[in-house]
């Protein structure tokens, strides 16, 4: 195996020695083949069956690496099998998601010495690839049609499954029925039973030594045989335990893992809530044909206030639904929230989420509605949006320009000639003053002796025209033809 320090990117300091928790197994009768076919890393054609819980994987990880099949596997393999067995405790099968830039700044390292080691535990046989990560944007599959730029974009993940390798099985004494990722443990053999009573005996022993270890003072310097012991006491007067073991005991329970939206019911009570719901669908139109147990769900709040179903049905009734929600539960479980939020609706305290209040900031002109947050979300728009709809309304603008100018109808303007004095346009509206003195101007028989007037002057000129143009004489303007 390689030696730690001939890896530059890895910071020896930050990386703990893991190498003494691997298992003291003889791996000399065991041969093993590094899984470099790609094919063979996928989820349906791995040889490795699937682990669902954590521990195990990390001690297969460490016999595996321990062992030395991987010439370039070591403590930072180890650190990133720890990080994998972490967040394997969110999925009921055993898998977990991988993103480079998250694992990279929680190890410290660099995205390609994390893809490095990635490969090393593929190619060990323990993850195996449940979905490829790819640049497709999961926000518009979640939003559908009703995706906005303002949803953001996020690649879809990359999910790996925790596996054993069949060699670690062996080494372990386990006998497996199956093959591939569907194989189970259905035994073990005299060798892995030893195996397993050593480990509990050296878990035991630990527990024990840790449960009984005297508080050190790291304050005093002495050695400890310098040091005089403390009897131990107990007050069985004040009405104190006695039995301090048991106190420590109750104080390591740890609170178990809860998986996202469980309510901590008990089987029977989960029973009796949706035998309720179906008895709110039977009296109440609109939840009819939906799932009970998701009504059930949603009406938790009813159940854990003590309310009966007739109670619950008639506060149903009560609301104004003039269709059928697309989702009854979601609908139900909003509903009940924007009532107790606005007082329509008591309930005990605690059991609706109150709304997030916006955010209070005070400046120098005081208090504000909307805080940081809110500003810097404001500006982010800004700088995203307003840059694009001021260039779409100067071009609308441009557009609308350039068409105004294409169909406004071309008007031939009248010549001095052929206008009447006084006229106007059509779709001009006149004053009674205006229409009158129009009328006199625009009369006929005062336009008919002005159109006389000018044919006598043209008629004299055609006369006047032809002398001189028979005497080479200089012919002034011809004057205006009549109208």
């Amino acid at each position: 195996m390689q030696h730690v320090s001939a890896c530059r990117h890895i910071n020896s300091a930050a990386c703990p020695d893991v190498s003494k928790t691997a298992l003291d197994v003889d791996t000399s009768r065991h041969t093993f083949d590094l899984v470099c076919d790609h094919d063979a890393q996928e989820i349906g054609t791995t040889a490795s069956r699937r682990l669902r819980r954590g521990a195990e994987f990390l001690e297969a990880a460490q016999f595996m690496v321990g062992a030395g099949f991987h010439p370039r596997a070591g403590r930072t393999t180890l650190q990133l099998a720890k990080v994998f067995a972490e967040r394997m405790a969110r999925s009921s099968e055993g898998h977990f998601p991988f993103s480079a830039e998250a694992t990279a700044r929680e190890l410290g390292l660099k995205r390609r010495a994390v893809f490095n080691h990635t490969r090393y535990l593929r190619e060990l046989g323990l993850i195996a690839y449940v979905e490829h990560g790819t640049k497709r944007n999961v926000m518009r599959t979640r939003h559908g049609a009703a995706w906005t730029s303002e949803h953001g974009y996020r690649g879809t993940a990359t999910l790996f499954a925790a596996v054993a390798p069949r060699v670690w099985d062996e080494a372990m004494g386990r006998r497996i029925e199956g093959e591939g990722y569907t194989a189970r443990q259905v035994g073990v053999t005299d060798a892995g039973r030893e195996l397993a009573v050593t480990k509990a005996v050296d878990n035991s022993r630990k527990r024990h030594s840790l449960q009984y270890a005297e508080p050190v003072d790291n304050s005093v310097s002495c050695t400890p045989s310098v040091v005089v012991p403390q009897p131990r006491t107990s007050s069985s007067v004040d009405g104190c335990l006695k039995d301090r073991a048991r106190e420590h005991a109750s104080e390591k329970k740890t609170r178990k893992h809860r998986a996202k939206g469980a309510t901590g019911w008990s089987a029977a009570r989960t029973a009796a809530a949706m035998q309720d719901a179906r008895f709110v669908q039977l009296h109440t139109w609109w939840t009819q044909g939906s799932c009970a147990r998701q009504l059930a769900y949603g009406l938790r709040p009813f159940f854990e206030a003590g309310w009966t179903w007739e109670e619950i049905a008639r506060e149903l009734a009560r609301w104004t639904v003039p269709l059928r929600p697309r989702h009854v539960a979601s609908y139900v479980a909003s509903e009940i929230r924007r009532r107790v939020n606005t007082g329509v609706l008591f309930l005990p305290d605690g059991l609706i989420a109150p709304y997030r209040q916006p955010e209070v900031s005070t400046g120098d002109d005081g208090a504000t509605p909307h805080g940081p947050r809110y500003a810097a979300m404001q500006a982010w728009k800004a700088s995203t949006f307003r840059p694009a709809a001021t260039r779409a309304a100067a071009a609308f603008e441009e557009i609308r320009r350039v068409l105004a100018r294409h169909t406004e109808p071309r008007r031939t303007p009248a010549t001095p000639e052929c206008r009447i004095p006084g006229a106007h346009p059509e779709n001009v509206l006149l004053t009674r003053e205006e229409i009158d003195t129009l009328l006199e101007r625009s009369h006929p028989v005062v336009v008919g002796e002005a159109l006389w007037a000018q044919a006598e002057e043209a008629a004299e000129y055609r006369i006047e025209a032809e002398n001189r143009r028979s005497n080479w004489e200089y012919l002034p303007p011809a004057p205006p033809e009549p109208y």
